[in-house]
């Protein structure tokens, strides 16, 4: 574990066996541990929130993804603005 001069406090929660098995697996899928993906994840909540984003609105955009953008951005529609550069 990395030192750091930063102080920390220790949280813990109780999850479900699922919730645990489904953290466990982001996490590894962005190369993270499992404390620093759930760190992260609440750090983006509580940003948002500061923001006054909704839930909602947290909601919606935590479920687009690259592929989703993809279809926009790969379209001949797009395409006029690969040639303005």
């Amino acid at each position: 574990m990395p030192v750091s001069n930063e102080q920390r406090a220790r949280l813990s929660i109780d999850v479900t066996p699922e919730l645990r098995r489904r953290l466990k697996i982001a996490a590894a899928a962005r190369d993270l541990s499992v404390r620093a993906y759930v760190e992260a994840i609440l750090r983006r909540a509580l940003e948002a929130e500061e923001r006054g984003q909704s839930p909602a609105e947290r909601a919606a955009w935590s479920r687009l993804s690259a592929r989703s953008f993809a279809r926009d951005w790969e379209s001949a529609e797009d395409a006029v603005y690969d040639r303005l550069a």
